[in-house]
């Protein structure tokens, strides 16, 4: 069983990482394309709601939720399983 987090990463385009490990360059697990796309879209719009000035609470929620439903996908491709935490924003 592997132990992943998924959370924002505004800086770059790592948002998935190994449970306390270090994120590096690559992701952790091989992604089916879809999903990969899915979740580098997400992260960089999460980033963009994070990072904005104006109020975006709304659209946090609403990407928060939609990184959960991530979280659950990224869990159900992983070979051998694994279970996914998601850091909400």
């Amino acid at each position: 069983m592997m132990y992943l987090v998924l959370s924002c990463d505004p800086a770059g385009d790592r948002p998935l990482g190994a449970e306390n490990e270090l994120r590096g360059p690559d992701m952790p697990v091989s992604l089916p394309p879809e999903l990969l796309s899915d979740l580098l879209s997400w992260n960089e719009r999460m980033g963009e709601a994070v990072l904005a000035d104006t109020e975006t609470s709304g659209a946090i929620a609403r990407l928060n939720a939609e990184g959960e439903n991530l979280a659950s996908r990224v869990a159900s491709v992983v070979p051998g399983g694994a279970k996914v935490r998601y850091l909400k924003e």
